[in-house]
């Protein structure tokens, strides 16, 4: 057999490897990570913005009709910095303190938690744990199907979340690293609060 006729059934046969069964999208392969059957939520932030660092607590709140979540950025002796409400399937400001002004932090925010609250889209396996969605979004699962990681990938700007020390399947540690800007964020649960 000739050389290249080996190294194309090699390259064949290891791609096999990786394919899935079906190919399809599956859908609810995993649940969003931020408020899993909890009414709410209390985290520490950490932000590091160009080298200063910032901290306070991030309230996730279940709307009256458990569809809506409001969001709150707060410094931490409870100050509101901003407000953020979901509408649409999408986050948008409710309310910002003249502290905190910045159109484009405020954006990036809700990108962040937009990630981690509204419901995951079907998913395509693509390894062993590994999961793509049509946006091109990548998530890694561990054994109880819990999200790890989560890559949104783009040429300016892409994110890589990583969530581990799950609590009754609330991540106890988040990590928002971004590429191409100076902007990483790290949540530490401190509180949730059971649905009645």
């Amino acid at each position: 057999m000739p050389r290249y006729q080996k190294l194309l059934f090699l390259a064949i046969s290891f791609l096999s490897l990786f394919q899935t069964a079906s190919g399809q999208f599956i859908k609810e392969v995993c649940e969003p990570p931020l408020l899993a059957n909890k009414q709410s939520v209390l985290y520490k932030v950490g932000i590091d913005l160009f080298g200063n660092f910032f901290s306070g607590l991030l309230l996730i709140k279940e709307g009256n009709n458990q569809v809506t979540h409001n969001i709150a950025f707060l410094t931490e002796v409870g100050i509101t910095l901003c407000e953020y409400y979901n509408k649409d399937n999408k986050i948008e400001l409710k309310k910002s303190s003249s502290l905190f002004q910045n159109k484009s932090a405020h954006n990036i925010l809700a990108e962040d938690i937009s990630m981690l609250i509204y419901n995951i889209p079907p998913l395509k396996n693509k390894r062993a744990n590994k999961y793509k969605s049509k946006e091109g979004i990548i998530f890694w699962l561990n054994e109880n199907k819990q999200i790890e990681t989560i890559k949104k990938r783009r040429i300016i700007n892409g994110i890589e979340v990583k969530m581990e020390n799950y609590q009754d399947n609330i991540p106890g540690v988040v990590v928002f690293r971004h590429k191409g800007i100076k902007f990483n964020m790290k949540l530490t649960l401190i509180k949730t609060k059971d649905k009645c």
